[in-house]
């Protein structure tokens, strides 16, 4: 049967047989028999000291973790890991957060595997371990004080950054939250180079497609147009939108209004690079001249529409 998840491993008891010195410790049956005293309590702490492994899940959108310890057959005198507790929280998101990470940060210290249930809360491991990396985790000290502790043995941010990738000690103990965050860092890495790849790759088609078209002896203005708008990365990466053919009202019409990231908006108008810009003395060109004009005419045409709109939000 296939495992769905990291609990269905342990729903299959196995035993694992005890070994024990010789001659046997006389006192051991009485150890056995001894009952507890009714102030002996186990704490998490314990617990957690004694677990083999942390199962994060995600149940009710609450997290929670799932302690598998090893139990004594005292029957058999056998071993067998065991689903023995488990682990959740309450409060507010912040609150959540935080006693995740303060969980992470004591399995962390007692070097104990932390797993994630299945595929679709692996992120959300690997956020709550990034946290704990960077930030380390809150623990009461010997006074009853929260302290902020990082675990000696913790891995730093620095180790998952790509740049560190070269220097990994192999030698070191990798746990699977640690493997976790790390194919996340391969993975966006590996999406950025993949974009960056096709963005060169539509740059250099597009470059080739414009240089054919300015290499024509009669230019096209249409068809140089048509170029830009089908490959709008000719115009600049900062860009978030092309609209060609954008209307200023009723009054003018751009070859190009071009939307920043920011929000600003740069407008474009293409006219054929053989113009002259400047005549044989050194005067400026009609065609010059007309473009100074249209840009004249949009700072004028926007002024208007800035004024029309204060004075709107004044009369309201």
């Amino acid at each position: 049967m296939k495992k769905t998840n990291r609990l269905s491993r342990w729903k299959k008891k196995e035993k694992n047989s005890l070994f024990f010195e010789h001659p046997i410790n006389p006192e051991f049956q009485k150890i056995l028999d001894k009952k507890p005293e009714e102030d002996s309590k186990i704490t998490n702490l314990d617990i957690m000291k004694l677990a083999k492994e942390l199962i994060f899940d995600i149940k009710d959108e609450k997290p929670l973790f799932y302690i598998i310890c090893p139990i004594l057959d005292t029957y058999n005198l056998e071993i067998d890991y065991e689903h023995c507790m488990t682990v959740s929280f309450s409060g507010n998101k912040k609150e959540l957060e935080q006693e995740v990470v303060n969980t992470l940060g004591v399995a962390v210290a007692f070097e104990l595997p932390i797993y994630p249930n299945n595929k679709k809360v692996e992120k959300q491991l690997s956020d709550y371990y990034e946290k704990l990396v960077r930030e380390g985790f809150v623990a009461p000290d010997n006074e009853g004080n929260d302290v902020k502790l990082i675990p000696t043995n913790s891995k730093s941010i620095e180790d998952f950054k790509v740049e560190s990738f070269s220097k990994i000690d192999m030698t070191k103990y990798w746990s699977p939250s640690d493997l976790l965050l790390l194919r996340g860092v391969v993975s966006e890495e590996l999406i950025k180079l993949n974009n960056a790849h096709r963005t060169l790759t539509s740059l250099q088609v597009a470059i080739e497609a414009l240089e054919e078209l300015l290499n024509t002896q009669k230019r096209n203005e249409n068809k140089l147009q048509e170029c830009l708008t089908k490959s709008p990365i000719l115009l600049g990466l900062e860009y978030s939108k092309v609209i060609p053919k954008h209307k200023l009202g009723a009054e003018y019409e751009v070859d190009y209004a071009l939307e920043k990231y920011t929000g600003l908006i740069d407008l474009m108008e293409i006219e054929s690079s053989s113009l002259p810009i400047f005549t044989k003395q050194g005067n400026p060109s009609s065609y010059l001249v007309h473009a100074e004009q249209q840009v004249i005419d949009w700072l004028d045409w926007v002024e208007k529409i800035v004024l029309m709109l204060e004075q709107k939000w004044k009369v309201y």
